[in-house]
């Protein structure tokens, strides 16, 4: 521990259980190499990559998933994603004991990760860049035309029927027939793939009006990195055709971590 830590910005302290969870959530977003960092003290840790300005994916880890967390004032910066998981992912051991602790001091400072695990000590300083301007892709409540809840095991197993040669996927969501339909057109030319919106993996169905929109393909696959980590999964529309794909994580004490990812159409059908 850094002896003048009183300088510093942000001190938190993580158990080995926790720590499993936030490494899954980082690597489900880790699809672009530069990452937003925020602190903030109502939301917590919020860790965001964008790719082209047309996909983005954010991961939430709210202050109660760390035993200690302690931040004088919001701060922002970016950082290498990918170095950042690689220095977690050090850490090997399986036991309770094994703490991860972070320290900012603040602006043009690195962050600095200690990972300490049977007597071992592992210290990494990553360094901190400015932080460019991303969209805000998020939408409120009210701009939601259509939103399906449901079991991941249903759109894993859609995913897998998908044709890989397809470069586009077309989403199709309506209150009535098809109600569902997830089509792809590639070397096996087209293919259609209906949902039953009233099935026992589909929690909830809200659809207010019919939307097809058709999205890269490429940019629906890393918001599939989620799968593994989430047994429901939210995907909401606007009226911008634009797609949200939502996942819920669970730590092992009870407190709820979540990943978004937010995807641009390439164009908007109107019926």
């Amino acid at each position: 521990m850094p002896s003048n830590i009183e300088n510093y910005v942000f001190v938190g302290k993580m158990g080995f259980a926790n720590l499993k969870i936030v490494i899954q959530l980082l690597k489900a977003i880790n699809f672009k190499e530069i990452a937003i960092v925020g602190l903030g003290k109502e939301n917590g840790l919020k860790i965001t990559v964008e790719d082209a300005k047309c996909m983005q994916g954010a991961a939430y880890i709210p202050s109660s998933v760390f035993d200690e967390y302690d931040l004088k004032e919001d701060v922002i910066f970016s950082l290498s994603l990918s170095i950042l998981v690689d220095c977690l992912c050090m850490l090997r051991s399986h036991e309770d004991s094994a703490t991860l602790q972070i320290f900012y001091q603040g602006t043009g400072y690195p962050l600095s990760i200690i990972i300490e695990e049977d007597s071992v000590i592992t210290d990494c300083s990553l360094r901190t860049l400015e932080v460019e301007t991303m969209l805000d892709f998020h939408f409120k409540p009210e701009d939601v035309v259509n939103k399906v809840v449901l079991q991941t095991e249903l759109l894993k197993d859609v995913m897998g029927e998908l044709d890989s040669t397809s470069e586009v996927v077309e989403l199709c969501l309506s209150p009535e027939k098809p109600y569902f339909r997830i089509s792809t057109e590639g070397l096996g030319g087209v293919c259609h793939i209906d949902l039953p919106h009233n099935s026992d993996l589909i929690g909830t169905f809200q659809c207010t009006l019919t939307a097809t929109s058709i999205f890269k393909l490429m940019h629906i696959k890393p918001a599939m990195k989620a799968l593994s980590c989430s047994k429901k999964v939210s995907l909401r529309t606007n009226k911008a055709g634009l797609l949200c794909f939502q996942y819920l994580i669970e730590t092992e004490n009870g407190q709820t971590c979540y990943i978004e990812y937010y995807i641009s159409p390439l164009l908007e059908i109107e019926d």
